[in-house]
């Protein structure tokens, strides 16, 4: 799990979901608040998903939520 800040000072957590079939979905959560977003992540495995978040620095994470879609 990985806590940022997004451009407006919201505060957000990013995890990593084991879906079926191996697939494995970012999921962000905005601290304080309601609302998840998530999006699916383009790795071999979910090591290579764990990876790939812990070597993002806070843009890249921040490019990832605002391409994430609203969870449900």
């Amino acid at each position: 799990m990985r806590s940022f800040d997004d451009e407006h000072g919201g505060h957000w957590q990013a995890a990593l979901l084991e879906a079926s079939f191996g697939n494995v979905m970012l999921i962000f959560s905005r601290i304080g608040a309601g609302g998840v977003l998530h999006m699916p992540l383009d790795t071999a495995n979910f090591h290579e998903a764990e990876q790939l978040l812990a070597k993002a620095d806070e843009n890249a994470l921040r490019h990832w939520l605002a391409t994430a879609q609203p969870w449900g």
